[in-house]
C-alpha cells in the first residue's frame, strides 16, 4: 500500500515537515511503531549490518538499511534509559512466588556485576575501554546443602544494564524489586565477586541482604597461592582447601593458611601468601559457606555471570566490535529488557507506543 504524503516547507525557518507523519505516528526513519519495534528487535539480537541484510527482510519484508536499523534501535535504548531514570517501571506490580530456603523462608537474591566493552573515539580513534553494569533480581531455584552444584536456574530475573553509575543503578533496581514484591520476601540474598563499590552498593540499596561473596572467586585465590607454593601437588592441595572453604567457612580456611611456615618460603611466595591472607580477611564475614548451603542459599555468583554473557557480551562484545558511549549504552539498556521476563518488553512497547 502507497500512501501520498504532502510536504510543507517553510521559508523562514528553512525546515520542511510532513503533516501526515506525525498523524500516523511515523518515527524519524519513518517507520510506523510496529516496524520500529521489529527493527529494535532485530538490532538487539544481532550485528545492525545483519539485521538489515538478512533479518528484517526475510521475517518482516522491510528493506532498511544498516544505518536505519542502527539510528532506530539506539534511539529506542535511549528512550528507554530516560524512561527508567524518570522512574519508569513497566507492566503491572506482580508479586513473585518467591522460592524458600532450608528454613522456610522466602528468599530474594540481589546480584551485580560489571564487563567490558571496547570503545571508539571521535573519527576512529582508539578510546579506552568502559565497563557496563549488570543487576539483576532474581529468585533462583533452592538447593539442598549436599548438592555439588553451586547456582542453579532461577524462576525469574529483571536485568538492568548501561554504563552507568551505582547510585543511578540502585534506585532502578529497588524499583525492579518493589514491583515484584521483594520487600515481601523473608530473606534477601546478595550474591557478588567483591568488586570495588559492590559491598556499599548493596548496604545502600538492600540494607536487608545477607552479603554473600561468590565462592569461586575465594577458589580462584587460593588456586593462585597454591601453584607457585606447591608446583607438585597443587591441585591437591587446592582441592583441599577448597574443600575447608566450602564445608569450614573462610575462618578455618584462615587458620589453615596462617599455620603455614612462612620461613621455607621464598619471596615472590611469602607475596602470594600475603595477597590470600588479606583477601580472606577483608572478605571472611561473607564467606560462611556451610551456614549459606545449610539455608539452601546459592553460593556461586553464576547467575549474574551468565547474565553478563546473555545481556551484553553476545551483543556489544562481538568480533571486531567498537562502541561510541550513547550507542553502547543504550543497547545495553534495551538488551536488558529483552533478556528479562518477557512481559517486560512488551509493556516498554506499549507504553512506548502509547506515549
Amino acid at each position: 500500500m502507497r500512501l501520498s504524503r504532502a510536504y510543507y516547507h517553510c521559508g523562514g525557518c528553512g525546515r520542511g515537515s510532513f503533516p501526515w507523519d506525525a498523524m500516523l505516528r511515523l518515527s524519524p526513519q519513518r517507520l510506523t511503531p510496529a516496524a520500529e519495534e521489529v527493527t529494535a528487535l532485530a538490532g538487539v539480537q544481532e550485528s545492525f549490518g545483519k539485521a538489515a541484510d538478512r533479518t528484517l527482510h526475510k521475517l518482516a519484508g522491510l528493506r532498511l538499511s544498516e544505518s536505519t536499523v542502527e539510528r532506530t534501535t539506539e534511539e529506542a535504548g535511549a528512550r528507554l534509559g530516560a524512561c527508567l531514570a524518570a522512574g519508569a517501571v513497566f507492566g503491572l506490580p506482580a508479586a513473585w512466588k518467591w522460592n524458600r530456603d532450608a528454613a522456610g523462608r522466602t528468599c530474594a537474591y540481589v546480584s551485580l556485576d560489571a564487563t567490558g566493552v571496547l570503545m571508539q573515539g571521535p573519527a576512529g580513534a582508539t578510546a579506552e575501554g568502559r565497563m557496563v553494569y549488570v543487576g539483576m533480581i532474581c529468585n533462583p531455584q533452592p538447593g539442598s546443602a549436599d548438592e555439588e552444584a553451586l547456582s542453579k536456574p532461577c524462576d525469574g530475573a529483571r536485568y538492568r544494564a548501561g554504563l552507568y553509575d551505582l547510585d543511578a543503578l540502585g534506585l532502578q533496581m529497588r524499583r525492579q524489586g518493589a514491583q515484584v514484591g521483594m520487600d515481601a520476601a523473608e530473606a534477601w540474598v546478595a550474591l557478588t565477586d567483591g568488586g570495588n563499590g559492590l559491598e556499599g552498593f548493596i548496604d545502600r540499596n538492600f540494607p536487608r541482604a545477607e552479603k554473600v561473596l561468590d565462592f569461586q572467586h575465594g577458589a580462584t585465590r587460593l588456586a593462585a597461592f597454591a601453584k607457585p607454593f606447591r608446583p607438585d601437588t597443587s591441585e591437591r592441595l587446592l582441592a583441599a582447601w577448597c574443600h575447608t572453604l566450602k564445608h569450614a567457612g573462610g575462618a578455618a580456611m584462615l587458620r589453615v593458611l596462617g599455620r603455614l611456615d612462612r620461613t621455607k618460603m621464598t619471596e615472590e611466595v611469602r607475596k602470594g601468601h600475603d595477597d590470600v591472607l588479606s583477601y580472606l580477611h577483608k572478605n571472611v564475614d561473607r564467606m560462611d559457606y556451610p551456614r549459606y548451603l545449610r539455608n539452601g542459599w546459592r553460593i556461586a555468583s553464576g547467575a549474574v555471570e551468565s547474565a553478563c554473557k546473555t545481556v551484553v557480551n553476545q551483543r556489544l562484545r562481538l568480533g571486531g566490535m567498537r562502541w561510541g558511549e550513547e550507542g553502547s549504552d543504550a543497547v545495553a539498556h534495551l538488551r536488558a529488557l529483552y533478556r528479562s521476563d518477557p512481559d517486560q518488553w512488551d509493556a516498554f512497547w506499549g507504553y512506548a507506543m502509547a506515549a
